[in-house]
């Protein structure tokens, strides 16, 4: 069986600035024991050629400049900023290139934690499309900027505010309709008349004009005592007794504005049964006796033909009757 033998290689070493004071031969290895690389000579580069670049570890607080022995070409990254060693010395910021975004300042920058956001104020019509607007809607793209989309012709936006304004500032007269007034540089308000009031903001009910309202308007439960509405439901009227029948006890004369002229009575109608043509059928009349009243009974059959048998009276009810003078009515006791 062979035998093993294991031999341990060493490279070349010493400082970093033992290493930039020697060449090393071509394909010689060097080791730096303070800046912990490796080196490869090509026989005339002083100090040998790097073997590899270093990412450092990311610098949260303190600078990249600290970095004693960043060589060109390594990479770190500083406060979320990442860069590269680009000159020959690591403690000298000009040799560091920053690799990322570039931001104008105006629009986009970088934020204090070095973040990208948009600048305060910083986007304008200039960074806006034209698609921005919607075609035929309520905004204009125009170079200024966006506007309100007027016609031009009724409503425009005042050059000197910027507000919308109404072109020549009043509505015409002609554009108000029925019941409503103003116009023409007139505050517009509601067409009215003495009838009507204004308390505070409110529009309120005055007074009725003559001849205005009608019957018909008006509820019944808006009429007091002693008021009723005729059966048409056309006029108010003052409440009769028997005011719903045909022949009431008393009837009354109104005149155009609704008040009672004169009263009549029609007791007459009521009680006598009788009419011009002669009694009625069935009713009773006076056949004038000299010591007491007595009446007959009309016979079923025929008006004015008179039953042998008369009754007596036995007293009388006194009805006053106004205008138709003093009705006594008979009590009569029966004879059987």
């Amino acid at each position: 069986m062979p035998d093993i033998e294991i031999v341990k290689l060493k490279l070349r070493r010493g400082t970093d600035t033992q290493r930039q004071a020697i060449t090393l031969e071509q394909g010689e290895l060097g080791y730096t024991t303070d800046a912990k690389r490796v080196w490869v000579g090509d026989g005339f580069t002083v100090g040998g050629v790097n073997v590899g670049n270093v990412a450092h570890t990311p610098i949260t607080v303190g600078s990249r400049t600290d970095l004693n022995y960043a060589i060109n070409g390594d990479l770190v990254y500083d406060n979320n900023f990442l860069y590269q060693l680009s000159g020959t010395y690591a403690d000298n910021l000009s040799s560091w290139a920053f690799i990322g975004s570039q931001t104008d300042n105006t629009t986009i920058e970088y934020s204090l934690s070095n973040q990208l956001h948009i600048v305060d104020n910083g986007v304008g019509i200039a960074q806006l499309s034209s698609n921005v607007v919607r075609e035929n809607g309520g905004l204009l793209y125009t170079t200024s900027g966006l506007s309100a989309n007027v016609d031009g012709s009724t409503i425009a936006v005042d050059s000197s505010t910027g507000q919308l304004s109404v072109i020549g500032g009043t509505v015409s007269t002609s554009n108000i309709g029925n019941g409503l007034s103003g116009g023409g540089a007139d505050p517009i308000g509601v067409y009215t008349t003495d009838s009507f009031t204004y308390d505070g903001t409110q529009l309120e009910f005055r007074n009725a004009p003559a001849d205005t309202i009608d019957a018909e308007a008006i509820c019944d439960s808006a009429l007091g005592n002693g008021l009723e509405k005729s059966g048409d439901g056309s006029t108010i009227r003052l409440e009769t007794i028997g005011g719903a029948t045909i022949n009431p006890f008393n009837s009354a004369v109104y005149d155009s504005t609704g008040r009672v002229t004169s009263t009549e009575t029609t007791i007459l109608q009521n009680l006598s049964g009788c009419t011009t043509n002669g009694p009625y059928f069935g009713s009773l009349f006076c056949d004038g006796g000299a010591s007491e009243t007595c009446i007959s009974v009309l016979s079923a059959n025929a008006c004015g033909t008179q039953v042998s048998e008369t009754i007596k009276s036995a007293g009388f009810v006194k009805i006053a009757s106004g205008t138709c003078g003093n009705f006594a009515i008979p009590v009569f006791k029966l004879p059987y």
